[in-house]
């Protein structure tokens, strides 16, 4: 799995105007992190500091869902915490600029990880 890609896939791309915008949900953002720390468990402890910085980072809101929710029927709690896009992406960029300084090429999305095995 690759730092960028996962990035993208949470939607933390700039629009043509080159601003991001928005919220997302915390948890989503720290299972995309604890996915990307099982698959380069080499640097896991890079992937728990970004983690507490997603939890630290300004909340956006606290969502509560009604207990008999359509959307809450698949979750843990009804409530969801809310985050700035914009701070998130900072953290994924600071996270694959630590990553560049342990040597891990995250230049590409079929580069193969050296220090793990692990493509992409």
């Amino acid at each position: 799995m690759h730092v960028l890609t996962t990035a993208k896939m949470l939607g933390l791309e700039p629009d043509a105007r080159g601003e991001l915008s928005g919220t997302i949900e915390e948890g989503i953002v720290l299972a995309a992190l604890e996915e990307l720390a099982t698959a380069h468990p080499d640097h896991a402890d890079l992937f728990i500091l970004a983690s507490d910085r997603v939890r630290t980072s300004r909340s956006a809101g606290l969502e509560v869902l009604d207990q008999d929710s359509v959307f809450s029927r698949y979750r843990d709690s009804n409530e969801i915490q809310l985050r700035y896009r914009g701070e998130i992406k900072e953290v994924f960029d600071d996270l694959l600029i630590d990553l560049a300084l342990r040597g891990v090429d995250m230049s590409s999305d079929e580069s193969t990880d050296e220090t793990t095995g692990v493509v992409g």
